[in-house]
């Protein structure tokens, strides 16, 4: 049996433009928040995603300094600037302290290179994941798009936008290259490697000029509307925002 679910939502994308949609941000020892896609060329840019289905809200640590407070799932980060070095990340739920942390992680970050670090997986069995991202927008009325699996109960993924493949095979935990496509509107299919039929369709406007990632996240097997599976998208560079229209996910049971 197939169920349908069919909702409007608007997505912002944060990302370059420096958005911020947490609940809040503090600042850490040598750490600040980008502003408008400018700040310390020579830094590292890094940004975080709660992407851990039926976890509470956490709190962030770099090198022991809470850098994000009371994050909830779905929620990215703006980029936050660091010295270029090696770090310790940590996440624990809001208010317990790194002490109580259900993931940490070490990451060398480079200069001048963007980062998304992913927290991911189950409240049982949390990970993080690092993803460098683009950060130059692509030239003309081009969008360069990539797919990231963070959907813990699903199989690898092909990823087809108007019925023409252009990811296969990618696994939990991966993300794909950049793919530059035209702007315009697209249906993205989600469908387990090697299939024609998709578990997840989702109709979104891709603007020009902006690189753009798209995260699948949540689950395919969950009676919880609030943690089915979805798609989260950014911006890595260029734009501001973009939309997703109607928005059908399908999954199978």
């Amino acid at each position: 049996m197939k169920m349908r679910q069919t909702r409007r939502q608007v997505l912002r994308l944060v990302g370059a433009s420096g958005v911020a949609v947490l609940g809040g941000v503090s600042s850490a020892q040598d750490t600040t928040t980008t502003e408008g896609g400018g700040g310390d060329r020579e830094a590292a840019r890094v940004r975080i995603v709660h992407a851990i289905p039926g976890a509470p809200n956490v709190d962030v640590f770099v090198d022991g300094d809470r850098v994000l407070q009371d994050v909830a799932y779905t929620d990215v980060s703006d980029y936050l600037e660091l010295q270029p070095g090696e770090y310790t990340f940590a996440v624990a739920p809001t208010g317990e302290g790194q002490g109580n942390a259900i993931i940490e992680q070490q990451a060398t970050l480079e200069a001048g290179t963007a980062y998304t670090v992913a927290a991911g997986g189950t409240p049982d069995d949390a990970q993080a994941f690092l993803f460098q991202d683009q950060n130059e927008p692509p030239t003309g009325d081009q969008v360069r798009l990539r797919a990231v699996h963070l959907s813990p109960d699903a199989p690898a993924v092909d990823i087809a936008a108007d019925g023409d493949v252009l990811v296969e095979g990618l696994e939990f935990g991966n993300a794909s290259d950049y793919v530059e496509v035209p702007a315009g509107p697209y249906t993205i299919e989600v469908r387990p490697a090697g299939e024609n039929d998709a578990v997840a369709t989702f109709d979104v406007m891709l603007e020009g000029g902006m690189a753009v990632s798209a995260f699948a996240i949540g689950l395919l097997e969950t009676d919880d509307q609030n943690l089915s599976f979805d798609l989260l998208t950014t911006v890595d560079a260029g734009g501001e925002e973009t939309t997703t229209t109607e928005t059908t996910t399908e999954t199978t049971s």
